[in-house]
């Protein structure tokens, strides 16, 4: 028996996606009557679904495709990179920038314009980026060039994403606040013709510059390329050749927007893996699939219009930031905000962005946690929010209720995807009822299942390997530097045989059908030969009996291989922030002991349980359960190897006596005994 949805659709709601419902079944002749029907004829008639939606959402293109090539060959398998509407030419800036001249399109700020935002409609923008690309074009950049921005979630970064994109250039975004390790290996595989960087941003109410790192990374790529430096902001200690933004676009204020018509598959944008052990991944997507992708979430699964406006923080180097403009193929205005969420309060910055008129607020769980933490009730705010999303990590049942309860009767709108597809494999819908901790549909188009360790789809309800069988349009056109596909090959297709594995971990509610998301299959659990994922375990800390006491947790396994240690089986290690007012006592231990087992197995509950002073989160709240996975079977071998920012390597010092468990347990042991 489900508890009860913590979203219900208000009577009467009618959404594009019901619109399309009708409109697929007179098109084929088919019954349409729910939206699982629908998910069956969009992963069943691949061409069908895809062909129509193309016409249903008037994709822009100079040339449609036909139904000589169709969407699709069908008989491909998804591991022989089968390509969508070959015949196709379009441009995904020119559908990007589909608004009406004088309704406004952007909104952009920072922690320092908070109360005077900027405000851009989408003749302006038009014109703001018939400017950059004039500005590439005059500095050496075409089409299949390489860029690079480094820069704030701002409307010029915007503009600067969509200037490449409108002369078929590609590019890739790196947020202010990247590493200068971590961008050293992203420039040595990118090779950019021009890198275009801000120096100084603002975070938390701190000045942040970088001119320093800007001009090391830039000598270092320098080296291996003849590259081109714009500076965006403070200049005077940068050391190297460069020119000011101002020089770059002052002689093109007059020039004409124009949109080179591309292949479907033509590349436009570079996302790279977290990259911490190897050569981070680059993953290229291409004009097409980003184009019809974004227009399909937003517009059937968001429901958005050009009545909304929609904000979801993030960065411009997160995929999140290139998947949440897609709701601009919807004619939907959005927010740009660069800072702290939590500046200058969280209820501050809460009340300034409803007062723009936001409908769609997103965030991580992290975010939401830190809102209940500070006991923000945002539906005391004046708003007209009907959408909560949220990704990133587990949203647990718990703090979904308390969403529900806090922020009132919206539809609550969890997602999970990736920068494989910069799209989702799991998603919502305002249409039908969600439930605490799932999210609440397949996305359209996506087949995906749940995989057991022997390559069989598991029955609902029990837990799997999610996987991908067919192929679908969002699908990378690429990897960097991998021309014959193997590395490509081998990061998603060597798990089971002609599938796509993806790294998560999900079972279906068979009552419901919503989806738990359990966390990422490399970190799978698997204690006693009993596979399961971490938020298993999270979600059992945050039940009403354990939750005063536990801020927050990390769960990993532990099976070492090395010289130095061989073990039999894994062993669970839970670490574990107490609240302020509590200690991790054998008594609170007792108490998580029983909660586990008595709610999920004897098998579940951890070997170990250990107090620490922080849990380890990156930059855009994601705990690094593998990062701490890794230090923990490897020791201090491992930690010197893994490629990280300089707080995460501050953040795996703290872990890297753990990789001697039995030591660490023996000293715990020897003090108590002292007492």
């Amino acid at each position: 028996m489900s508890s009860p949805p913590v979203y219900v659709p208000p009577p009467g709601l009618r959404t594009r996606l019901e619109d399309f419902m009708d409109h697929v079944a007179k098109v084929h002749g088919v019954r349409i009557d729910s939206y699982w029907d629908l998910h069956d004829f969009s992963v069943n008639r691949m061409n069908d679904f895809w062909m129509t939606f193309w016409k249903f959402a008037n994709i822009k293109a100079s040339k449609h495709p036909t139904k000589i090539f169709y969407a699709v060959d069908e008989r491909a398998t998804i591991d022989q990179f089968p390509k969508f509407f070959e015949d196709a030419r379009l441009n995904f800036a020119e559908n990007i920038l589909c608004g009406e001249d004088e309704d406004f399109m952007i909104i952009s700020m920072n922690e320092t314009t908070l109360y005077s935002p900027s405000k851009y409609t989408w003749w302006y923008m038009r014109r703001l980026v018939a400017t950059y690309a004039d500005a590439l074009k005059r500095h050496g950049v075409s089409r299949g060039d390489f860029l690079v921005s480094i820069g704030s979630n701002c409307a010029r970064s915007f503009a600067i994403l969509l200037a490449a994109a409108s002369i078929g250039a590609v590019i890739a975004n790196f947020a202010t606040d990247i590493g200068e390790k971590a961008l050293n290996d992203r420039l040595d595989q990118l090779r950019p013709r021009l890198i275009i960087a801000e120096t100084s941003y603002s975070y938390n109410g701190k000045i942040n510059n970088i001119e320093d790192k800007i001009t090391r990374c830039f000598q270092q790529v320098s080296k291996e390329t003849a590259s081109k430096l714009v500076i965006i902001g403070p200049d005077k200690n940068v050391s190297c050749e460069h020119t000011t933004f101002e020089t770059f676009t002052a002689s093109c204020r007059s020039a004409t927007l124009s949109f080179e018509q591309v292949p479907f598959n033509h590349p436009v944008l570079v996302m790279f893996s977290s990259g911490t052990t190897g050569t981070p991944k680059g993953i290229v997507h291409g004009h097409g699939g980003l184009t019809l992708n974004g227009t399909k979430q937003f517009m059937l699964h968001n429901g958005f219009t050009k009545d909304d406006l929609h904000i979801h923080f993030s960065n411009i180097g997160w995929t999140l930031w290139n998947i949440s403009l897609g709701a601009l193929f919807c004619k939907t205005p959005m927010i740009l905000y660069d800072g702290s969420p939590f500046f200058p309060t969280p209820e501050k910055l809460l009340r300034i962005l409803f007062s723009c008129g936001v409908t769609a607020f997103g965030a991580g769980p992290r975010y939401y946690q830190e809102l209940q933490k500070h006991n923000v009730r945002p539906k005391d705010i004046p708003n007209k929010v009907h959408t909560i999303c949220s990704t990133g990590a587990v949203l647990t049942s718990s703090l979904a209720s308390w969403i529900a309860e806090a922020f009132g009767p919206v539809c609550q709108f969890q997602f999970s995807g990736g920068t494989e597809l910069c799209g989702n494999f799991t998603s919502g819908t305002r249409s039908l009822p969600s439930y605490a901790g799932e999210c609440t549909v397949k996305e359209l188009g996506m087949d995906i299942e749940a995989f057991d360790s022997d390559g069989k789809p598991v029955p609902e309800g029990e837990r799997g390997e999610l996987v991908c069988r067919k192929p679908f349009p969002n699908m990378p056109v690429m990897f960097l530097n991998d021309p014959a596909k193997k590395r490509y090959h081998a990061s998603y297709f060597e798990g089971y045989p002609h599938v796509l594995t993806h790294g998560d971990f999900f079972r279906i509610n068979p009552s419901t059908k919503g989806i738990y998301v359990l966390g990422r299959s490399d970190g799978v659990l698997n204690p006693s030969g009993i596979r399961f994922g971490s938020a298993e375990i999270y979600t059992i800390l945050d039940s009403p009996s354990l939750k005063p006491s536990i801020s927050d947790a990390l769960v990993v396994g532990q099976q070492r291989s090395t010289a130095k240690y061989s073990d039999p089986t894994e062993q669970v290690l839970l670490f574990m922030k107490p609240t302020p007012s509590t200690s991790l006592t054998p008594s609170l231990i007792s108490r998580i002991r029983d909660s586990i087992a008595r709610d999920l197995s004897r098998r579940h509950v951890p070997q170990y349980f250990f107090e620490v002073d922080e849990i380890p989160y990156n930059v855009n709240g994601k705990k690094l359960e593998t990062l701490v996975k890794k230090v923990v079977n490897g020791g201090p071998e491992v930690l010197a190897k893994l490629k990280m920012t300089e707080d995460e390597a501050r953040m795996m010092g703290k872990f890297v006596e753990y990789y001697d468990v039995e030591e660490v347990v023996g000293r715990q042991r020897r003090a108590t005994s002292k007492l």
